[in-house]
């Protein structure tokens, strides 16, 4: 059934992508722009919140947490994928790539740059801090949340 912890986690994931992507943007060259990263970054993590977080919060806090985990690294994995297809598109437009083979290995290349750039510890950190928090906050609620709706 449906509760409103499906855009509560939506919101919070959406939150935890816009603090990502301003840290995120922090580690790149001086100069690098970015244009709407963070807000791209914000409505791909809700919604995978909404998606995959959201029905998946009720089962415990420790399994709260763990999706939480999984939902932080699926949205890095398709914002990459993402920034990537853009870039590809970009290069090919230049007539950079010329061969469909240059714009495959092209894909691959970008999607690794762009998480390879995230690997750094104090990013890292940062994510696994504001994965646990966001996924006991979500279970906490889910609880009020559905004691209050059988309470009734």
């Amino acid at each position: 059934m449906f509760t409103l912890i499906r855009p509560l986690a939506a919101l919070a994931m959406a939150i935890i992508g816009f603090l990502a992507a301003d840290f995120y943007a922090q580690l790149y060259a001086e100069g690098a722009q970015l244009g709407r990263f963070n807000l791209w970054l914000a409505a791909t993590s809700a919604i995978i919140g909404y998606g995959f977080l959201g029905a998946r919060v009720a089962r415990g806090a420790g399994w709260a947490v763990f999706y939480t985990l999984q939902a932080v690294a699926l949205t890095a994995l398709v914002a990459a994928m993402t920034f990537a297809l853009r870039m590809v598109f970009v290069f090919g437009y230049r007539r950079i790539y010329r061969e469909p083979g240059d714009a495959v290995e092209g894909f691959v290349d970008h999607t690794l740059r762009f998480l390879a750039i995230g690997l750094d510890r104090d990013f890292l950190l940062f994510l696994f801090g504001a994965s646990v928090t966001a996924g006991i906050g979500l279970h906490l609620l889910f609880r009020l949340l559905e004691r209050r709706r059988l309470a009734r």
